[in-house]
């Protein structure tokens, strides 16, 4: 009997020559009973070997049957957690089971019923926004699963410094560090105050000036900084150089 969560296996069994006494057992879990003609209950897809041993108080007898439960079901699918402005992204279908329908909404309005998608472009819009990508799906019984995934399409894929920052603690523009740059590798960033002295420094992007030197605030001005990487795809080194404001 096949359901979404579990499947029931019902056992028939015919006495005779005097059999008394059973015994089953599945290789996939803890199960065991010695009741005539048990139901198992089996949460665990996939194949299964059930195991029967009988006896008449004097001989024993054993069968193995191999039963199949191969109504697993699970929506998934691969695509890029970010994006580039109009730049399309692959989408790959990983789902299992005995699938029969694939609803997709990419969270642009757009949606999709075929298997296997389309790489998919979204809207250009003039600052980066966060979609989510949903699938849905229906196997031969009419179970269903879902899975979703968040693809952030970015502002701008451009590794560059900006030339302001306000540390004030308000959650908008309050360190100074590279954006986009997760798009490069050996980077270097360095920022300089206007005595020159180096009052950062990282080769993390995600590590950020918040406008101290060892906890203590540094003073409104401008403030001079280098940034050094490598493009990945082409290989090439880049050495930018510029400066921000700090602004209090």
């Amino acid at each position: 009997d096949w359901g979404c969560r579990y499947d029931t296996i019902s056992i028939s069994y015919v006495a005779a020559n005097g059999i008394n006494q059973w015994n089953w057992t599945i290789d996939s879990s803890n199960f065991e009973s010695s009741l005539f003609q048990p139901l198992i209950i089996e949460s665990d897809f996939g194949q299964k070997t059930l195991q029967h041993i009988v006896s008449n108080g004097f001989c024993t007898d054993t069968a193995t049957q191999i039963i199949n439960l191969n109504n697993k079901l699970v929506a998934a699918f691969s695509t890029a957690g970010q994006v580039c402005p109009k730049d399309v992204i692959p989408i790959i279908n990983t789902s299992a089971g005995r699938i029969i329908q694939w609803s997709w909404d990419f969270g642009d309005g757009t949606v999709s019923a075929d298997k296997s998608p389309q790489d998919h472009l979204y809207p250009d819009t003039w600052a980066g926004k966060t979609y989510t990508m949903s699938l849905a799906v229906r196997d031969d019984i009419g179970c269903t699963d879902t899975v979703s995934a968040q693809i952030i399409k970015l502002q701008s894929c451009y590794i560059t410094v900006p030339n302001a920052f306000t540390p004030n603690g308000d959650g908008k523009n309050d360190y100074l560090y590279p954006l986009n740059g997760f798009m490069g590798t050996n980077m270097e960033f360095i920022v300089y105050n206007r005595y020159g002295q180096r009052v950062f420094e990282s080769r993390d992007w995600s590590r950020k000036w918040d406008g101290k030197i060892n906890g203590v605030t540094q003073p409104f001005g401008t403030y001079v900084w280098t940034l050094s990487y490598t493009d990945p795809p082409s290989g090439k080194n880049f050495f930018l150089k510029g400066t921000s404001v700090l602004i209090r």
